[in-house]
């Protein structure tokens, strides 16, 4: 199964930025062997200013997995701007027309949103004006260990609680989802950030507020840390994305 970071960060390429989130999700493929025997994920990484000249590319991919990004999104110029309109419209046909599969998370969850019709800002409603490169350094943030509370039932929580439940995650966010976009649902809360882990139901499209490549080790002993569930939020995401090629029923 074939998978490709998208980096929306506004720096220059880097396909070292993101190795933590990228040896994450291997590993957590390895979580998937009782279910998906077969299954075999490689990860390939593009910047999203080179997105439009890999175009034919792009249906060898199972899986998209947008990435953080950590400045403001007002800070994005006109390029950058055409460049995100441009994942936005292959994003949308693949997901509608060829059944792809796709993460985003924590700012990839804010592109996601944005991408289908929802609504992004920042936390601390008093920046609401912000044009700036850099996030205020006083303004209110979501960082380090929170809990979630589950909302509703969903294949993404299988082996990590039972509805309704809570868990442990790792965070760090300034800006948030702040109105879900149309036909999307979402799974879970927090007591500062109420938009935590939205879905598109009926196709493996999800959003994650937080980060579930962190607070556990990375490595085959699975010898967990601070947040332990994350590698499992990113092994059910795996095994959706391997069988929705096999089946339409999705709910």
């Amino acid at each position: 199964m074939r998978g490709l970071l998208i980096d929306i960060e506004r720096k220059p390429p880097d396909a070292s930025r993101y190795e933590e989130l990228q040896n994450g999700i291997i590993q957590a493929a390895a979580l998937t062997q009782n279910s998906c025997p077969s299954i075999n994920v490689s990860l390939g990484y593009i910047h999203f200013t080179d997105f439009e000249d890999q175009q034919p590319n792009f249906p060898g991919y199972d899986f998209f997995i947008l990435s953080p990004q950590g400045c403001p999104w007002s800070s994005y110029r006109r390029g950058d701007i055409h460049s995100l309109n441009f994942i936005t419209g292959i994003i949308r046909e693949f997901v509608f027309h060829k059944q792809l599969s796709v993460l985003g998370i924590c700012g990839g969850h804010q592109f996601l949103t944005m991408a289908f019709g929802g609504e992004v800002g920042l936390i601390d409603n008093n920046y609401g004006g912000i044009v700036n490169s850099r996030y205020p350094k006083d303004c209110a943030a979501e960082r380090g260990p929170t809990v979630i509370i589950t909302l509703k039932e969903d294949p993404i929580f299988e082996g990590i609680t039972v509805h309704p439940g809570k868990f442990l995650v790792i965070q760090n966010h300034v800006e948030e989802v702040k109105i879900v976009p149309p036909a999307f649902i979402n799974l879970a809360s927090s007591e500062l950030s109420a938009l935590q882990l939205i879905r598109l139901p009926g196709k493996i499209v999800y959003g994650t507020a937080f980060h579930p490549e962190r607070g556990w080790s990375h490595d085959k002993s699975f010898q967990d840390a601070t947040a332990p569930k994350g590698k499992i939020i990113l092994a059910n995401f795996l095994k959706m994305a391997y069988a929705a090629g096999n089946s339409t029923d999705l709910d």
